[in-house]
């Protein structure tokens, strides 16, 4: 039986391909002299591919006919630890007998014991061949291929024992466990950019096994990188035993399709990894709602209609709604988008409560005068790290309130908190920490955690935290100003606040510097507490001063106006005397109203 596409092949062809089942292999060649020359003949007459497939007992199992590209491997039994027992030998009409990804891709996937190509040529002397075997590198499956061999050197090959040998060292092998991830990462950006999605892979537990790049002036529309890279890393999958490809920018749903076809295994963006490291990491009911908000949004406009030629959803009997509301129904791709657009509405909603707490809450804040100070920052650059030192030296600190999550990783911190910490002169402050910003950050993510960052928008100061020990430290700082940019903040009383100066260089440090020249910078270490007593005096020095000087007389019946002003004001001096506690404190306007009544009158 001959399987493929054998339309418009003439009967005569078709008896011959039929006639090939007759052939026995000497299990010590690969192949036959006799196979080679009647495939290369008949193939070359046809222009199409031919396949057969071969038992250990050298009876041929299998024909079927392709397209002058490919030709579909004839169904055979899975393999278990062994090599299959089975090897596929195909011809390539145009000549090139390189063994293509589809061809070691089918190598590898099925444990072959071994794939031939032969190069179609019009004289048998001219005909190349190459062959693939399974090999194992680094407890990897992988393949090794012989190259160009002449139909002599090819049938000399001692077959038999390289396939014991292979069988021995892949019965060896450990394998690894299905729901590892190893990924090729693809950029065109340069190393430095592949360093960053490497860090965010592994933030989502994914073993980065290699990287490609591939400078271009103009992103292929139906691949992203070009064909013959495309190739390049089908080749590199199955020699990394990868399972997935994560490119480093953003790919519309044909490029992914295209290239899952073409690799043979999962395709994702850099979007789509930033967003699955956030659904790891949200913790908050808000922060969870923000980034399946961001999530549907980016799958809305990327809905593939796979399914748009199966059977359409039926109206049904019970439908109401008279003649003309039974009929088919909708596709499944319209009630998935319906489905999506509901749940985007109903978390739009669910938030808008959610920013109404956060409204009432900085209304309050506002409403105490308390100035509110937020840190920025390229993500993993240490500012939740310096949130946690600055409230711990606070002095007047002492609620006790969970800390931010400290972690050498890409978005520890996703959730904003906000804190009060105690300034040198008992002023009080606000301090958010906010969600890391990151080069090529998605709009989807932008968009969807701006209520969070709007801590950043009402801000009365900004620190600007910098990882000064980064070498791409510069790109960072102007991936951080096109966010605060596009939230309208870049204009903002800012402090740069180099972190890390204790692992930096001399020459980063110097070129931070030069880059910054005019802004105001401090030099500092979180993790070390250096130089930090001196960020909060020039954060005081920084934020207006809402305070003003009184002197009061609190009678000793109403002490608790005592402690109200050494929790909420700076005292300046305090005496008892008879009439009650003589107090000079810089205070505000809502605690002046409490205590007015007892102000002393100002000396003319």
């Amino acid at each position: 039986m001959i399987t493929g596409n054998i339309n418009g092949i003439k009967k005569i062809i078709l008896e011959r391909l039929e006639n090939l089942y007759e052939l026995t292999i000497d299990n010590d060649s690969v192949f036959s002299y006799e196979l080679v020359k009647e495939m290369n003949e008949i193939s070359r007459i046809i222009k199409k591919e031919l396949c057969v497939v071969i038992n250990r007992r050298g009876k041929l199992t299998a024909i079927s006919v392709g397209n002058i590209n490919s030709a579909e491997i004839p169904s055979m039994d899975a393999p278990g630890k062994k090599l299959s027992g089975f090897r596929v030998i195909h011809t390539h009409p145009t000549g090139d007998s390189t063994l293509s990804s589809m061809d070691t891709s089918a190598l590898v996937d099925l444990k072959l014991d071994a794939i031939a190509a032969i190069g179609v040529k019009e004289n048998m002397k001219d005909v190349k061949i190459n062959i693939g075997f399974c090999d194992v590198y680094n407890n990897i499956l992988t393949f090794r291929e012989l190259e160009t061999l002449n139909l002599e050197t090819s049938l000399q090959l001692n077959f038999r024992d390289k396939v014991a040998y292979i069988d021995k060292i892949t019965s060896n092998l450990i394998k690894y466990e299905d729901d590892i991830e190893r990924a090729i990462l693809v950029g065109t950006d340069g190393e430095e950019s592949l360093e960053e999605l490497a860090n965010l892979a592994e933030a989502c537990n994914v073993a980065s096994v290699c990287k490609v790049i591939q400078k271009k002036n103009k992103v292929d529309s139906a691949y992203y990188a070009g064909q013959g890279k495309v190739q390049e890393i089908a080749h590199l999958k199955q020699l990394k035993n990868a399972n997935v490809v994560i490119f480093d920018d953003e790919l519309s749903s044909s490029q992914v399709r295209n290239l899952e076809e073409v690799i043979k295994c999962k395709v994702i963006d850099r979007t789509t990894l930033i967003l699955d490291i956030f659904a790891r990491r949200a913790k908050s009911k808000e922060g969870i709602l923000q980034v399946e908000l961001a999530i549907l949004n980016h799958k809305l406009p990327r809905l593939r209609d796979a399914n748009a030629n199966l059977a359409r959803i039926k109206g049904g009997v019970g439908v109401k709604g008279g003649v003309g509301s039974r009929g088919p129904g909708e596709k499944k791709l319209e009630t998935d988008r319906r489905h999506i657009e509901y749940r985007i509405e109903e978390i739009k909603n669910t938030l808008s409560k959610v920013i109404e707490q956060r409204i009432v809450q900085k209304t309050k804040r506002t409403k105490n005068n308390i100035s509110k100070v937020a840190i920025v920052g390229y993500t993993n650059a240490g500012k939740s790290t310096l949130r946690n030192k600055l409230c711990e030296i606070s002095s007047s600190n002492n609620i006790n309130k969970q800390d931010v999550l400290e972690a050498d990783m890409l978005f520890a911190t996703l959730d904003t908190t906000v804190r009060a910490i105690t300034l040198s002169d008992n002023r009080k402050i606000a301090l958010s920490d906010t969600v890391g910003f990151i080069s090529k950050l998605p709009h989807e993510l932008v968009n969807a955690f701006k209520s969070t960052l709007e801590e950043v928008t009402s801000a009365d100061l900004l620190l600007h935290v910098v990882d000064a020990a980064n070498e791409e430290a510069i790109k960072q700082i102007q991936s951080v100003n096109i966010v605060l940019n596009e939230l309208n903040a870049k204009d903002k009383n800012t402090i740069v606040v180099l972190n890390k100066v204790d692992k930096a260089s001399h020459k980063n440090l110097k070129g931070i510097r030069d880059f910054l020249k005019g802004k105001k910078i401090i030099e500092v270490s979180a993790l070390k507490e250096l130089n930090l007593h001196e960020l909060l005096h020039i954060i005081g020095r920084e934020i207006p001063i809402k305070l003003i000087e009184k002197e009061f007389i609190i009678p000793y019946d109403e002490q608790k106006l005592i402690s109200l002003l050494h929790e909420n004001s700076n005292v300046i001096s305090e005496d008892y005397i008879e009439g009650g506690t003589h107090i000079k404190a810089l205070v505000h306007e809502e605690i002046y109203k409490k205590c007015m009544n007892f102000e002393l009158p100002a000396l003319s």
